[in-house]
């Protein structure tokens, strides 16, 4: 009997922006039994940073799901699709003047019956609601990230920092490039719920109150909560975000 996973996901332009750098999929294979979540935030100006994104929700997709009977892992589909996103936004840049140094971020998360598998790139983040608190799945690839690592600033310094959204490692930037991929898949229970967004949402909405929103409503509704929250707090970048929950979803009572 297959696993049921509740996915809602939205993604809007925020109040400061002339267009949305963000791009987002969600895709359910039913003949695998396999969900794809996969949320990008493109960098490098606006049409590049479109482009970037796009580019890199389309390359993971449709890599990941053409790998299906290669005998791989998940773990090894992710990393190739991630890798093969990398390739294509890179060679884009190169070629197109109009594109030079166009990037973009990814945050990539796989549910089939029994795990859930994580890669990500950049400061687009995965979460996990279980046993009454968040956790963060994922490690901003970040100058600030790196200066909380090692101890120069605090957690509330780096949330804050100047620097947050200098970014150590994206795509498109190099020619190769290694995804972080969570080595050991987390097995599911009944009622865990994931959220991948990007940095739209995380920079104005603290660990706690996407808890907090999230773990009490639907996965559609806490979605329209999140955005807006962030727009409330001044929404001055794309916001993305993405919701899936194990089992079960949220009824709302009147």
């Amino acid at each position: 009997m297959r696993r049921q996973i509740n996915i809602a996901h939205r993604t809007d332009i925020g109040l400061e922006r002339k267009d949305n750098e963000d791009s987002i999929t969600c895709v359910s294979d039913e003949t695998n039994g396999c969900n794809l979540i996969v949320v990008a935030d493109g960098l490098g100006g606006v049409a590049c940073g479109q482009v970037a994104s796009q580019l890199a929700v389309q390359t993971i997709r449709q890599s990941f799901f053409s790998t299906t009977s290669s005998g791989f892992s998940i773990n090894d589909r992710l990393a190739l699709a991630v890798a093969e996103a990398n390739r294509l936004i890179f060679n884009r840049s190169e070629r197109d003047r109009h594109c030079k140094g166009m990037g973009s971020t990814c945050a990539v998360l796989a549910l089939d019956d029994e795990a859930a598998y994580v890669a990500h790139v950049g400061d687009s983040r995965i979460y996990l609601l279980r046993d009454n608190r968040i956790r963060q799945l994922t490690r901003d690839h970040s100058r600030a990230q790196r200066m909380l690592d090692d101890g120069l600033i605090t957690e509330e310094e780096a949330a804050n920092h100047p620097d947050r959204n200098w970014l150590d490692r994206a795509l498109g930037l190099r020619s190769q490039i290694l995804p972080d991929v969570l080595t050991q898949p987390i097995l599911l229970t009944e009622g865990d719920t994931f959220i991948v967004s990007t940095d739209g949402l995380t920079n104005l909405v603290r660990d706690e109150e996407i808890f907090r929103l999230a773990q009490c409503a639907p996965v559609a509704h806490a979605c329209e909560a999140l955005i807006a929250l962030a727009i409330e707090r001044g929404g001055n970048d794309n916001i993305t975000v993405a919701i899936a929950r194990v089992g079960t979803d949220i009824t709302l009572t009147f």
